[in-house]
């Protein structure tokens, strides 16, 4: 197995423009003040909770304010916020299709002001770009009106034409040319968006196995970054791009075997850097190939004491033994070699343990997350800010499958920690459910003993009584019952002069007095008579009256006995937390099985990366063992030979 040069990387750099700012603006209708304070408490709820990097909680907001009449006196904002937290969320389509209905197609179909609906369209392409749907991404960006942002915002204006540069790139389509040189215009040659699409053309270059003009383009942009970069106050970002130039130029030269032109770019490469170990390996290949061994051998040294990070940089040990043999120092070169295998026997067990040992638990330890009070940082597109604890998790920790997973499980954790929460109140419902009815029994016996002091009862019993007493009376004609307080009392008053006559001797004066109270007699009799449909109609009104109050009672008491009997609010109360338990039980187990996948998601690309280093790594221990043979066969039969030369 011969020294193997880093790959040229065809990998096109990601560079994220930070978070959402549109959202943290306040857009406003074209012919309308800038309110200064939310018009409506949810709306300013969902904000807060969206300041506060809850995007769930903010979206959950939304939704329930939507469900409820919707929020008021901020137009179509609430709208582009949620779409805006929808893409945070990394609900693109979702987000997409909002802001389609929205804006409307062309981005005119909302009084937004029109720099708002620039930057709704252009960040929600940028989010499809980065998720590789060129498509989408690109349909998005032609909304964009590229004067309107140029004036609004350059800066945006400049990463807007480097996208749509990339995706022409990716499209690869000859009739695009003319549209690419266009954009490339309208970006200075010094313009860092201008310096990554000349990376990344010669990167379609190469693709199209035009390594002529891949070499082209690479020599052009590092003569155009040694004169930008200033050497005062460097630009980090400049200085990463120079070197991935660099490195990627001599990569070509190796390919081609011309080592000295690869020497002579990696030589110009600082010994600190990001891409100083690769530089120092692709140095090492170069010098070999040249025939200098000695300078091979002092750079691969140089790499060996430091850290071997990245699982690439486990051929190093191999490699410094093989330059050995090269040099023709077997002696050197053997333990060397056993150094080797040594080292990747140690790694394969290492690597063996891990994989046994290989659960959530254990992969979260090997991982340092950002945080704040409020739980993980994360960055403007939803990935956690994370660094790794042990070297070999790096290579993992910077794929975006990866990220997106880990992200994942982190957002279905915060779900499942909310169900959590919201399933413990159900335990204060129910406390407070016990101590209503309490309450409710209490004010029952309170009240059972009210009506035992009213005596309803006896009441309806007199009530009827009376009822039957009048109905009689009405069948009998009885007017003497229907009398008047006024007529009974001289009915009464009557009857003692009768007497009283009774009593009395007959006599001239007792018989004009008897005739008299005759006259008298017949006279009320008479009266009664004449009163008795008005004195009818009378206690018949009063008896009317008295039922009306009577059915108002008996109903009265009916209601409170059916409130005591069953209560429907409570019912009805028990029965929606009841509901509500178990829909988020459901959810529960839904996202309990989600979070089952995802964790298995995540451990299965760990366990798979974790078996590509074994497998390479059994690759150089195998090789390193043969050397070992090799050599050692080598010099045995050396000294047998120098052993019959000496007889």
């Amino acid at each position: 197995m011969g020294l193997k040069a880093s790959q040229f990387s065809g990998r096109r750099p990601f560079i994220y423009a930070g978070a959402l700012l549109w959202l943290m603006m306040t857009p406003v209708h074209a012919d309308e003040a800038q309110p200064e304070r939310a018009k409506d408490l949810r709306y300013g709820w969902a904000l807060y909770e969206y300041h506060q990097g809850n995007a769930f909680e903010a979206l959950t907001q939304l939704a329930v304010a939507r469900e409820r009449g919707g929020i008021e006196g901020h137009g179509d904002h609430p709208a582009l916020v949620e779409g805006g937290l929808m893409l945070s969320w990394g609900m693109t389509r979702e987000a997409s299709r909002l802001f389609t209905q929205l804006l409307g197609a062309d981005g005119a179909g909302s009084n937004l002001s029109p720099d708002v609906r620039n930057q709704a369209w252009f960040y929600l392409g940028k989010v499809f770009y980065l998720e590789g749907n060129q498509a989408l991404a690109r349909e998005n960006l032609d909304r964009v009106d590229g004067e309107i942002l140029a004036e609004a915002d350059h800066d945006l204006f400049r990463e807007w034409i480097y996208l749509r540069s990339r995706l022409v790139m990716m499209s690869a389509r000859p009739d695009d040319e003319p549209e690419l040189a266009s954009l490339r215009e309208q970006l200075d040659e010094t313009d860092i968006w201008s310096l990554y699409l000349r990376y990344n053309s010669a990167v379609s270059a190469l693709d199209a196995a035009d390594v002529a003009a891949a070499e082209e383009e690479l020599k052009k942009l590092i003569a155009i970054l040694d004169q930008s970069i200033d050497s005062v106050e460097p630009d980090a970002e400049r200085e990463g791009l120079l070197g991935r130039a660099r490195l990627s130029l001599a990569g070509l030269y190796l390919r081609d075997n011309q080592f000295e032109a690869a020497l002579e770019v990696l030589g110009a490469m600082p010994l600190t850097g990001v891409f100083a170990d690769q530089a120092l390996f692709d140095y090492a290949v170069a010098a070999a190939g040249q025939g200098r061994p000695e300078r091979a051998l002092d750079a691969l040294d140089t790499l060996a004491n430091r850290e071997l990070f990245l699982p690439w940089r486990q051929q190093v040990p191999f490699a410094r033994a093989y330059v050995l043999e090269q040099m023709n120092a077997p002696q050197r070169a053997l333990p060397a070699f056993k150094k080797a295998a040594d080292h990747y026997e140690a790694r394969i067990r290492e690597l063996d343990n891990i994989r046994d040992r290989l659960n959530e638990e254990n992969l979260m330890a090997q991982l340092e997350f950002s945080r704040d009070s409020d739980g993980i940082l994360t960055d403007s597109y939803g990935r956690l800010r994370v660094q790794p604890l042990d070297s070999g998790m790096a290579e993992v920790l910077a794929s975006e499958t990866f990220q997106q997973a880990l992200a994942e499980l982190n957002e279905l954790y915060r779900i499942q920690s909310f169900i959590a929460e919201r399933q413990s109140r159900f335990e204060s419902f129910r406390i407070m459910l016990e101590t209503r009815e309490q309450q409710r029994q209490i004010r029952i016996a309170e009240t059972r003993r009210a009506l035992e002091t009213q005596q309803a009862d006896q009441w309806q019993q007199l009530h009827e009584d009376f009822t039957d007493r009048i109905s009689s009376a009405l069948a009998d004609e009885d007017a003497g019952f229907f009398m008047t307080s006024q007529q009974k009392a001289l009915r009464d008053k009557l009857a003692e002069v009768e007497k009283t006559l009774a009593d009395l001797p007959d006599d001239a004066t007792t018989a004009r007095q008897r005739a008299t109270y005759r006259r008298m007699r017949a006279y009320f009799d008479w009266w009664i008579a004449d009163d008795y449909g008005i004195n009818r109609w009378a206690a018949q009104k009063q008896l009317m009256q008295l039922d009306r109050e009577m059915q108002s009672f008996q109903a009265q008491r009916q209601r409170v006995e059916s409130l005591m009997a069953d209560d429907a609010r409570h019912a009805e109360l028990a029965r929606r937390i009841a509901a509500s338990e178990r829909e988020l039980a459901t959810l529960g187990t839904e996202v309990s099985e989600a979070l089952g996948s995802a964790r298995q998601t995540l451990l299965a690309q760990v366990d798979r990366m974790l078996a590509a280093q074994q497998q390479e790594l059994n690759g150089y221990l195998l090789a390193s063992r043969h050397a070992q043979a090799r050599l050692a066969d080598q010099l045995f039969r050396a000294s047998q030979n120098a052993g019959a030369g000496d007889e």
